[in-house]
């Protein structure tokens, strides 16, 4: 009898045990941590990063998986919080985590910030489109020639829309387009989570820009249009539920066998 309740006792903890190895390996992904280094100054929702590396992460919602925090690279600085929209995309999955710009046309032979429109995660066809404030989303449409998303009104919790450069209100329909823009691929390193990141006691130099050009669709082949199908958002509820019940399940089992196979024994 001792060794069947030692048998029984060896399966619970290795149970516990995959358990837990799976949890950990699942928070590191979930946040989709990022490291992106950037040589000039760029333009974000509320706010203008200097050039330097700053360090990209999803906000621990289960409500909403495209809430953005973007910090300092030693991640003591958080210098926004910024909402954004799932971006599907029917190309195939980088594997360096990639930023896409709308661009600025240089004025004078002066470069201005570029205002990041997307983010993508390593592997992922899904992005974050950034939400502009509606100002804002103005001037950026205004100079660089694109549809910008943003607000119908100032108030932020007011119904999406899009803006082109005579400030009108575009089809939102247009979230729908395929990566193959114009927007400028931008790639950057990651760094493993698991691994400290030590403060930063100077101004840390810039990487070089790493541009990946457009590849333009051939005119016999042109890009098929997503369907209504496709354009809908997701259905299936974000995966928030731990594995504390299952232990607790667990725990009541083991109570209930040991009671069972004392009665056996008497």
């Amino acid at each position: 009898m001792n060794s069947i309740r030692k048998v029984a006792l060896a399966c619970m903890t290795a149970a516990m045990v995959t358990i837990s190895v799976n949890a950990g390996a699942q928070t590191g992904p979930a946040n989709q941590d990022t490291f992106f280094t950037f040589s000039q100054a760029v333009e974000l929702p509320k706010t203008t990063l200097p050039a330097g590396t700053y360090f990209f992460q999803l906000m621990d919602s289960p409500s909403n998986r495209h809430i953005v925090k973007v910090m300092s690279q030693d991640r003591k600085q958080l210098f926004a919080t910024l909402m954004a929209i799932p971006f599907y995309s029917n190309d195939r999955p980088s594997e360096k985590p990639e930023v896409r710009f709308m661009e600025t046309p240089a004025a004078a032979g002066t470069s201005a910030a570029n205002a990041i429109k997307i983010w993508f995660y390593p592997g992922n066809t899904t992005g974050h489109e950034f939400i502009y404030p509606r100002s804002q989303a103005l001037k950026i449409a205004a100079r660089t020639g694109e549809s910008v998303l943003t607000t119908k009104t100032d108030a932020e919790d007011s119904e999406l829309a899009r803006v082109d450069r005579n400030g009108a209100d575009a089809e939102m329909s247009a979230q729908a387009s395929t990566t193959t823009d114009t927007a400028t691929t931008q790639t950057a390193s990651v760094e493993p989570q698991r691994e400290p990141v030590g403060a930063i006691t100077g101004s840390p130099e810039p990487a070089p820009a790493v541009e990946r050009p457009v590849t333009p669709e051939p005119a016999s082949a042109p890009a098929p249009e997503r369907t209504e199908a496709a354009r809908a958002p997701r259905t299936d509820l974000p995966h928030t539920a731990g594995f504390l019940p299952l232990l607790g399940l667990m725990g009541f089992g083991s109570l209930a066998g040991s009671r069972l196979m004392r009665r056996a024994r008497q």
